[in-house]
């Protein structure tokens, strides 16, 4: 299990957390999770930090999503 330190407020591991806080992951919970339409911005953006994935807030879901995939 990794810690790892939340740098933007979103979901991780299921919880939201704000920045500060710490949670613990061995990597697969985000590997597995299924990226949709359905999730919530906070939510595609917490996923993509998770993968290392570069985004912004300023993107739509669309390109959230599009980012996401184009590294799976």
């Amino acid at each position: 299990m990794t810690q790892h330190q939340v740098t933007e407020a979103g979901f991780y591991n299921g919880k939201f957390l704000k920045p500060g806080q710490h949670y613990e992951s061995d990597g697969s919970e985000t590997a597995t999770a299924e990226v949709s339409d359905k999730l919530t911005k906070d939510e595609l953006l917490a996923i993509a930090a998770d993968r290392g994935v570069e985004v912004n807030a300023s993107m739509t879901k669309a390109e959230i999503i599009a980012a996401i995939e184009a590294k799976a």
